[in-house]
């Protein structure tokens, strides 16, 4: 039997580095860890992000940029 267990996100703006500057992003407390969504990290730090329908994979690409979807 699998059993759900539920845990709450509380929304924070957290701050991280890049080249030295702060970066304001919204992040989410989970049990004390912060977890930032995929697209805000590749944006900031212009990071492509793919998408393969075939095979239902997200793909992070470091040799192209982001693109806003």
């Amino acid at each position: 039997m699998l059993s759900l267990i539920v845990k709450e996100g509380i929304l924070n703006k957290s701050k991280i580095l890049k080249d030295g500057e702060e970066v304001e992003l919204t992040a989410y407390t989970i049990n004390d860890n912060n977890y930032f969504k995929l697209r805000d990290i590749a944006q900031a730090f212009d990071i492509g992000i793919t998408w393969d329908n075939s095979t239902k994979t997200v793909g992070i690409d470091t040799t192209i940029g982001y693109t806003a979807e």
